[in-house]
């Protein structure tokens, strides 16, 4: 009996390892063929409820996970470019698309998983090609996908015989509820659903549970893989936080809706097919189909429900381009207008970075402190997109006037940029000392406020001057530029004599200096930006 138990473990474990590994092979090279159009896909096509449940039932699908769908879309989430209103379809339509990899595997092509797996390792080791190396990665994960199923169900036959281990599955269909349990932890505990069904297919395929053991399992699968988006929003932002939570109502609103009509489901499944696997693939099919449908038109209930459960004001970060139009590049003039629109909007965000830094800092908070992480992640990516059209409008036919302006503004976003960067050190800075639970002295706090406030006059002018070109204005950020540098050296003097006096630890007087330098730095970049931009004007 304990070599039996042995044998099915090792069987059943070790088809999963390949099962998984098979999985992950298969998603890597295609996210690596298509990760990035995906998430851009993912972008620009959520703007109604419809397309948005397409979306995340394709990248699925594409991309054999809805772990990584939904890891994603947290990433564009606490990136700004994506609203929880446009995410909650997408969760939707991930459900949706994860069903494809149960209607693979419930094909009984495990005698080809050997020359498959032949096949794949060839092209990925010796393909010429990146993109053909990616291709047999692909095959690759597929044969090892298949030959993962072979191995779990060989592994598995013994169970067959085993009146108890037969008796206890019989129950899941029986008592259905034991089975979405069951099916929910252990989902949980290898974050996989596709992975589960896999397994609950393969026990089909040696018929060792039945169908309503098996549609348990199935139900229980879809709240068990709430686990992986839930993972990827701690810390994450408060928006983010509400998509975990729309994905759990969500599916366990649909567990509890096909509970209730358990029995009569069962029976529809059953007429789906002749063949067990293909009716529990069939299965998971219709039930996320269903629960689709029905949730969809409740995108707005849900979006209520969530913000109750979870108040708080939601931090916009919107990092999406809006004024950028390829189209009017033929146009200098027009395009040169949109490109100021979008680098304001660009030096508005880094403003917003600077003062959430600050407010990090004195409000000692880290949850400010990951604000600020991902708006300067946006502001990162504004820069790469403006000046990628920069330098497109600089291929057009320009009179002297425009090259200068588009040389200004090339100039003016990289100092932008470098403001932001040094928010986000302030804000590391801010998490140091709260993490560290350091301490200034009151006079050191006082030379800290002054350095904030006036380097902040200092880049808000320069914004001003960026848009409007008031060389006025720009002089005044000359002065203010030069009073902080005198400042600098002033006040790293006095930080100096506290520590040597011992008034202040070392790691106080460490983060003192590295924080008064970052806003002095600030004050270039802005000096810059006022410089070179009454320059092109």
């Amino acid at each position: 009996m304990t070599l039996d138990f042995v044998q099915i473990g090792f069987g059943l474990f070790g088809g999963l390892a390949l099962f998984l590994y098979g999985m992950n092979l298969l998603s890597t090279g295609l996210q690596k063929a298509a990760g990035d159009r995906l998430r851009s896909w993912i972008e620009k096509l959520t703007n109604n409820n419809i397309k948005g449940v397409g979306v995340g039932a394709i990248t699925t699908a594409v991309l054999q996970s809805s772990s990584i769908t939904t890891v994603m879309l947290v990433g564009l989430i606490n990136a700004g470019l994506i609203s929880l209103p446009q995410a909650i379809p997408v969760i939707m339509g991930a459900n949706i698309g994860t069903t494809i990899t149960a209607q693979l595997v419930a094909f009984n092509i495990g005698y080809l998983a050997l020359p498959i797996i032949a096949i794949g390792f060839g092209l990925s080791t010796l393909g010429k090609k990146t993109s053909h190396k990616y291709v047999g990665q692909v095959i690759l994960g597929f044969g090892l996908l298949f030959l993962g199923m072979n191995t779990m169900s060989a592994g598995m036959k013994p169970l067959r015989l085993d009146p108890v281990a037969v008796e206890y599955l019989a129950e899941l269909g029986k008592v259905p509820l034991f089975g979405i349990g069951a099916g929910a932890v252990f989902t949980a505990l290898i974050q996989s659903s596709s992975a589960t069904s896999g397994i609950v297919i393969a026990m089909a395929s040696e018929k060792i549970i039945d169908l309503p053991g098996a549609i348990a399992l199935i139900i229980g699968a879809n709240i068990g893989t709430c686990i992986t988006i839930l993972f990827a929003s701690f810390g994450s932002t408060l928006t983010s936080k509400r998509a975990a939570l729309s994905h759990i109502i969500f599916n366990v609103f649909g567990a509890l809706l096909f509970f209730v009509i358990f029995n009569p489901f069962v029976s529809l499944v059953s007429g789906t097919a002749v063949d067990l696997p293909r009716q529990i693939a069939n299965a998971h099919v219709l039930f996320n189909v269903s629960a689709t449908l029905i949730m969809l038109p409740l995108v707005g209930v849900m979006l209520f429900v969530v913000k109750k459960l979870l108040p708080g004001k939601e931090i916009c970060i919107d990092g999406g381009i809006k004024y950028l139009d390829e189209r009017t590049l033929g146009a200098p003039a027009i395009a040169i207008s949109q490109a100021e629109k979008e680098i304001e909007r660009m030096g508005e965000m880094a403003l917003d970075t600077f003062e959430d830094s600050i407010k990090a800092f004195k409000q000692k908070d880290l949850a400010i402190v990951k604000v600020v992480e991902k708006r300067e992640q946006g502001v990162d990516k504004l820069d790469d997109a403006i000046e990628t059209f920069l330098v497109k409008i600089t291929r057009q036919e320009l009179n002297k006037q425009q090259s200068k302006r588009v040389a200004a503004l090339v100039h003016s976003i990289s100092d932008i940029e470098r403001v932001s960067d040094h928010a986000n050190n302030i804000g590391e800075l801010a998490e140091r000392v709260i993490k560290e639970k350091i301490v200034f002295s009151r006079l050191a706090l006082t030379e800290i406020d002054t350095m904030f406030k006036k380097s902040k006059d200092c880049y808000s002018k320069s914004l001003r001057v960026l848009i409007k070109g008031d060389k006025v204005l720009a002089q005044k950020v000359l002065a203010l530029e030069r009073e902080l540098d005198s400042l600098q050296v002033k006040f790293e003097q006095n930080n100096f004599e506290r520590t040597q006096s011992k008034k202040c630890t070392a790691n106080s007087s460490i983060v003192f200096a590295e924080l008064i330098r970052n806003l002095e730095r600030i004050s270039d970049h802005s000096r810059n930006i006022a410089m070179t931009t009454t320059i092109g004007f």
